[in-house]
Formats: C-alpha cells, structure tokens, sequence
C-alpha cells in the first residue's frame, strides 16, 4: 500500500479547504492517517455485530430521550 506522505497531506488541505499545515502539523497528519488505515485492516476480523453506528437511528432515540429526561 501506498503511504500518505507530509507533502500529499499539504496539498490535499490546502485544495480542500484552503488550509496551510506546517511541515511537522502534515508529519503528524500523514502519520495518524497511516496507523489508522493499518489499524482499520483488522475491523474485518472483529465481532461489531451488536455496535450501533455512532449517528444511527436507535442511538439518536436514546439521545434525545437523554437529553428530554435533562431539560
């Protein structure tokens, strides 16, 4: 796999969204980007059978009831 460098972080930030990173900001990015889609390789792997996805349906139930039960 192709690894994400600090010059390729630099560019995408600045055409996306205008953003200017320094040297060690894009370092940093470019190296959590590349634990994180190591990391990811495993997921397959996992039993994420009984984890609700972080904005669906059930769990913007129980958040709103949470946030009823407050006000």
């Amino acid at each position: 796999m192709a690894k994400l460098t600090s010059q390729t972080v630099k560019a995408m930030a600045q055409e996306l969204y205008g953003y200017e990173l320094t040297d060690e900001a894009a370092a940093a990015v470019a190296n959590a980007a590349g634990a994180m889609v190591t990391h990811s390789r495993r997921l397959g792997s996992l039993d994420l059978s009984g984890v609700q996805p972080p904005f669906g349906y059930p769990t913007l139930l129980a958040e709103a009831e949470r946030i009823r039960k407050r006000g």
